[in-house]
C-alpha cells in the first residue's frame, strides 16, 4: 500500500528514517502504546531487511494493528510489493487472504487453476518463474499464465535475478503487444529458454577459467621454448665451437627443416591438448582422454624419445618445453583424475605459446638473412598434410570449405580437402587459434590475415550477464529508436532481429556516408580502361562487408568518420567474378581529386595495370564544388539578379526573438543569438533549460518562445500546390537540394533557424520530462505544457526509466476531473497532440494506453494535497493571466 505522510485522523505513520519518497513506514492506530510502536517498526525492520523496501509496500500486518506501507514516490508498483513480501517466510501467511494475493499479482481475472499453479510455485521456491508470469500478466490470459509459470529452470541459474516485474512487464508490452496472445506465449517461453542457456554458457565458461592455470605463467613458458631451440643450435653447431665459429656459422638446411616442423608439430599437439581440457569440462578427464585417444596418439607419434627428454629437462619445476610431452604421458602413463587434470591445466598456456612460437617461425623475418631458411620455409609451404588429416581429420570442417586463404576454398572444390591442402594455407594454425578460443568460452576465433601468417582474435569478450529483464529492456529500446515488431515471428530471436532491422532503417540518415555526386554517378559502372566495376560505399555496413573479404581496416573509425563528412570517397573494384580486386580511398581537393591509397587484399600492392587504370580515371573526375552551409551568409551579387519566384512571393516575415531563449545561452536578444543556438549541441541546449528551470516561471516563458512559429505561418499562407514543396523547410533534418537555396535568404533562413530553435527547445524539456526532471516538475504549471506532457507520458506507457507516475483518471475514463471540466476528446486536449510530438509522444496505441492504465502524469508533478484538480485549476488561472498579458 501507499501512504501519505499526513496520517488521518484515526491512525499515525511511523518510520524509524527520514521520511523521503518511498520510504518504509507503520500505519497504525493514533493512539497505540509505545511498546506496540516500536515492535511494529521492528517487524518492518525484518520484512525491509528480508525482502527490500518494496515489500512494505505490500500492505502486510506487523502486529497491534499495524499494516507495512510506502510512502508516496518510490519504485515499484503493488505487484512488486507482494512478490518481495512473499519471499519473507515470516509475512508470507501475513498479506491477506489468498484471492486478495492473487488479484495483487495478477489481476481481477485470476482463476483457480492460476492460484493452484502459484502456490505451487511459492512452496518449491520458484521465485524466478513467478516473477516472470507476473511480468506477463498483461499480456496473457489465466490458462496461458498457468502454462507459462510451468517452465523450469535449470539448477544453479537464476534468469530473472533482477528488475521489477512491472518494470519488466512495461518493456514486454511494447514489443508483445502488437502479437496475438498465442504468440505472445510462445515468444515469451523462449526468450525463458534462450537466457537459462546464456546462464549456463557462462557458467560453463566459469568451469573453463577455473580448469586452466594462470596465463602469467605463458612469458615462463616462452623463455622455456626459446632456451629449448637455443639447446638445439649448440648441439648442431658442436659443443667444442669458439665464439668466432659461432658468430659465423650457417645452419645447414635440415636445421631449419627441424625448426619449421617442430612450429608445426606443437600447434598440432597444442590443439589436440585444448580440445581434450575443453571436452574434460563437460565429460570429466578420464572421459576426455578416451574420447579424443586417437587424435592424442596422432599427436604424441610426432615427438621423439629424445625430443621428450630434451624438453622435459627444461622444466624447471613448472611444465615442459612443449606440449607434445604431456600429450604423450596421456597415451602411455595410467589415466587418473588428478593425474589427467594437472596436465590439461597447462592446456592454455601452451596453446597460446604454440600460436606466438608458430606465427614468429612462419614470418621469417628474423631468418631473412639466410638463404636456406627462406627457401626451406617457402618450400616446407608446399608440403602435404595428408597423413596427419587422415588420423585425426579436420577439427572445423566448414573452415576448409570457406577459407580464403592461397585460394584452398577453390581447391577443394571437386576435391578431398586432405588432397589439396599444405601446410601454407595455415589451416592447421587457424584450428590452434578455434582450440584456443573454445577453451576460453569462445564458439570460434576470428581470424585476420597477413601476408606470411594469420592472428587469431580469441579473447572472449566480457559480457553483462543475461537476464530477463535485461533482454526485455533492449527489445523495447530497439522498439522506442524505431524498431518495428514483424508480423510473425517464432522465436525472441527472430522478434530481436527484426526490431534490430527497423532500427537500423531508422538510423540511416546518421549512418548514412556524405557522396560526392561525381562518385555517385560512378557507382556501379565500369571503369574505363578495364574489366573492373566500381562499388561506392554509402554506409558503415559496406565497410563491414568489404574489410570481412579484404582482411583490411577499412571499416574503421578512421574511415567511418571522414566518409560521414564527405572528406573522402571509398570504393571497391570488383572483378568479373563479382570478387573485390582492390579498396580506393580518394580525396576531394580545392584543386581536383586525389587518390590516397589502393590496396589489394590484406593490404597487399593492386595489380599495376588496375593501378594506372584507376588513376587515369581519378585524374579525369570532374573538380568537386564547395556547397554553402545553410547557416553562412550569401555574398551580395556583383550584379543585380532577380530572385527566385518563391522567394519574391514571401514579403516580410516576422521574427521575434524572445529573451526567454536568448537567455538560455546568456546572450542578448538578437538574431545572433538564434543562430548561436541552432549551432549548440543539444546536450548545451538541454544544460541551459535546466538551469533556466531554476525559476519556476521559466517553463511558462519557454513554451510561448516556442509556440512563436513564423515560417510555419508563412507556409500556411500558400497556396495548395505550393505548401507540401515547401514543407521539409519545416522539419529538423537536411533540406533537399531544390530547398537548399531557398533556405540561404536571409527573410527565409532567419524564419527557418527560429523554428528549429523552438523544435530544440522543446525536444530538451521532452528530454527532461523523461528523466523526471525535478526543476521541470517544479515549474508554474502551464496548461498547453500540461497537457502536452500528460499526452506524451500516456504514450509512453510511463516514464522510460522507471520513476513514479500516477493515473489522473481511472482506466478508460475519457472525462477528466477537476476544473473546468474537459474531456480528452475535446478541441482542447485533441489541440495538444502536435506539441506533445515535439516532446517526444506517439500517438500510435494512445487509446489502448488509456483502456490499460487511463491518462497519466509523473507523480512528481503532482500537489501533496488535492492532486491533479488543484494543478489542473492552477494551470488554467496562469495560462489565462498569460494570455491577457
Amino acid at each position: 500500500m501507499r501512504v501519505r505522510v499526513a496520517p488521518r485522523a484515526s491512525e499515525w505513520v511511523f518510520a524509524s528514517g527520514p521520511r523521503v519518497a518511498g520510504a518504509p513506514v507503520a500505519v497504525g492506530p493514533a493512539g497505540a502504546a509505545e511498546r506496540e510502536q516500536v515492535a511494529a517498526l521492528a517487524a518492518l525492520a525484518r520484512l525491509v531487511a528480508g525482502g527490500g523496501v518494496v515489500a512494505a509496500g505490500a500492505g502486510a500486518d506487523l502486529g497491534g494493528g499495524f499494516q507495512s506501507g510506502r510512502i508516496d514516490g518510490g519504485t515499484g508498483d503493488r505487484r512488486d510489493a507482494v512478490l518481495a513480501a512473499l519471499a519473507v517466510p515470516e509475512f508470507a501467511g501475513k498479506l491477506g487472504p489468498p484471492a486478495a494475493l492473487l488479484v495483487a499479482l495478477f489481476g481481477p481475472d485470476a482463476t483457480k487453476p492460476l492460484g493452484a499453479a502459484t502456490l505451487d510455485a511459492i512452496e518449491a521456491g520458484r521465485w524466478p518463474e513467478l516473477r516472470f508470469a507476473v511480468a506477463a500478466s498483461d499480456l496473457l490470459g489465466p490458462e496461458q499464465l498457468v502454462e507459462l509459470l510451468r517452465v523450469r529452470t535449470p539448477a544453479g541459474v537464476d534468469p530473472f535475478p533482477e528488475g521489477f516485474a512491472s518494470i519488466v512487464g512495461d518493456h514486454l508490452a511494447r514489443v508483445l503487444r502488437p502479437l496475438p496472445p498465442r504468440r505472445r506465449l510462445s515468444l515469451l517461453k523462449d526468450l525463458w529458454q534462450d537466457v537459462c542457456e546464456a546462464l549456463q554458457r557462462r557458467q560453463r565458461v566459469k568451469r573453463l577459467h577455473r580448469s586452466q592455470g594462470p596465463e602469467e605463467f605463458a612469458e615462463q613458458l616462452q623463455d622455456r621454448r626459446e632456451r629449448y631451440e637455443d639447446l638445439l643450435a649448440q648441439r648442431a653447431l658442436g659443443k667444442d665451437a669458439t665464439v668466432g665459429q659461432a658468430a659465423l656459422w650457417a645452419p645447414p638446411r635440415l636445421f631449419w627443416e627441424g625448426r619449421v616442423l617442430r612450429a608445426l608439430y606443437d600447434a598440432q599437439a597444442a590443439t589436440v591438448l585444448a580440445r581434450v581440457a575443453v571436452s574434460a569440462i563437460d565429460l570429466g578427464a578420464v572421459a576426455a582422454v578416451e574420447k579424443h585417444r586417437h587424435e592424442l596418439e596422432a599427436a604424441a607419434a610426432l615427438m621423439s624419445k629424445r625430443e621428450y627428454g630434451d624438453s622435459a629437462r627444461l622444466t624447471e619445476g613448472l611444465h615442459p618445453a612443449r606440449p607434445g610431452n604431456y600429450v604423450r604421458e596421456l597415451v602411455e602413463k595410467p589415466r587418473k583424475e588428478l593425474f589427467i587434470g594437472n596436465r590439461l591445466r597447462a592446456a592454455l598456456i601452451y596453446a597460446v605459446v604454440a600460436f606466438d612460437h608458430a606465427a614468429n617461425v612462419l614470418d621469417g623475418w628474423q631468418y631473412r638473412g639466410f638463404v636456406d631458411a627462406v627457401e626451406v620455409l617457402q618450400a616446407m609451404r608446399a608440403q602435404n598434410l595428408k597423413q596427419w588429416r587422415e588420423k585425426v581429420g579436420y577439427f572445423e570442417p566448414q573452415r576448409a570449405l570457406t577459407w580464403p586463404r592461397e585460394d584452398l576454398a577453390r581447391r577443394v572444390e571437386g576435391h578431398e580437402p586432405a588432397d589439396v591442402e599444405r601446410m601454407g594455407d595455415l589451416l592447421w594454425l587457424a584450428e590452434l587459434a578455434d582450440a584456443t578460443a573454445q577453451l576460453r568460452g569462445r564458439d570460434q576465433a576470428d581470424i585476420e590475415h597477413h601476408p606470411d601468417t594469420i592472428a587469431g582474435q580469441t579473447e572472449l569478450q566480457a559480457r553483462v550477464p543475461e537476464s530477463v529483464a535485461l533482454l526485455a529492456a533492449r527489445a523495447a529500446q530497439l522498439a522506442e529508436i524505431g524498431g518495428t515488431v514483424p508480423g510473425k515471428p517464432r522465436t525472441w530471436a527472430g522478434l530481436v532481429g527484426g526490431l534490430q532491422a527497423g532500427a537500423a532503417a531508422a538510423e540511416a540518415q546518421i549512418e548514412a556516408f556524405t557522396v560526392a555526386e561525381v562518385l555517385q554517378r560512378a557507382d556501379e559502372t565500369v571503369l574505363p580502361g578495364s574489366d573492373a566495376r566500381i562499388e561506392v560505399a554509402r554506409k558503415a555496413t559496406d565497410l563491414a562487408a568489404w574489410a570481412g573479404y579484404m582482411g583490411n581496416c577499412i571499416s574503421g573509425e578512421y574511415y567511418v568518420k571522414r566518409a560521414m563528412r564527405g572528406d573522402i570517397g571509398l570504393l571497391a573494384l570488383r572483378g568479373a567474378d563479382d570478387a573485390i580486386l582492390a579498396n580506393a580511398c580518394l580525396r576531394a581537393t580545392g584543386k581536383g581529386w586525389r587518390l590516397e591509397e589502393l590496396k589489394a587484399r590484406f593490404n597487399a600492392d593492386a595489380d599495376p595495370a588496375l593501378a594506372q587504370a584507376v588513376r587515369d580515371w581519378v585524374r579525369a573526375l570532374d573538380v568537386p564544388e564547395k556547397e554553402l552551409d545553410e547557416d553562412s551568409t550569401p555574398q551580395p551579387p556583383q550584379s543585380r539578379r532577380r530572385k527566385p519566384q518563391l522567394a519574391v512571393e514571401w514579403g516580410e516575415i516576422d521574427v521575434r526573438v524572445d529573451p526567454a531563449l536568448s537567455a538560455l545561452i546568456e546572450a542578448p536578444a538578437t538574431a545572433a543569438a538564434l543562430v548561436a543556438l541552432r549551432r549548440a549541441a543539444p546536450a548545451t541546449i538541454e544544460r541551459g533549460v535546466r538551469a533556466a528551470l531554476r525559476d519556476p516561471r521559466t517553463a511558462q516563458r519557454l513554451w510561448v518562445a516556442t509556440a512563436h512559429r513564423p515560417l510555419a505561418a508563412a507556409i500556411a499562407d500558400k497556396p495548395d500546390p505550393v505548401r507540401p514543396k515547401l514543407a521539409p523547410l519545416l522539419h529538423d533534418e537536411p533540406l533537399p537540394a531544390a530547398l537548399r537555396k531557398l533556405a540561404r535568404l536571409p527573410e527565409v533562413g532567419a524564419a527557418r533557424t527560429a523554428h528549429l530553435v523552438a523544435l530544440r527547445v522543446r525536444a530538451a524539456l521532452g528530454t527532461l520530462l523523461r528523466a523526471d526532471d525535478p526543476a521541470l516538475a517544479a515549474a508554474h504549471p502551464h496548461g498547453p505544457l500540461l497537457r502536452a506532457a500528460a499526452l506524451a507520458v500516456t504514450s509512453w506507457g510511463g516514464l522510460p526509466g522507471g520513476a513514479p507516475v500516477t493515473a489522473i483518471a481511472a482506466r478508460r475514463r475519457v472525462r477528466l476531473p477537476g476544473y473546468p471540466v474537459s474531456s480528452l476528446r475535446d478541441e482542447m486536449w485533441q489541440g495538444a497532440w502536435p506539441d506533445a510530438i515535439e516532446l517526444g509522444g506517439v500517438p500510435d496505441g494512445f487509446w489502448d494506453r488509456i483502456a490499460a492504465h487511463g491518462l497519466i502524469l509523473p507523480s512528481s508533478w503532482l500537489p501533496t494535497t488535492d492532486g491533479w484538480p488543484a494543478l489542473w485549476a492552477r494551470s488554467a488561472r496562469q495560462t489565462f493571466q498569460i494570455s491577457r498579458r
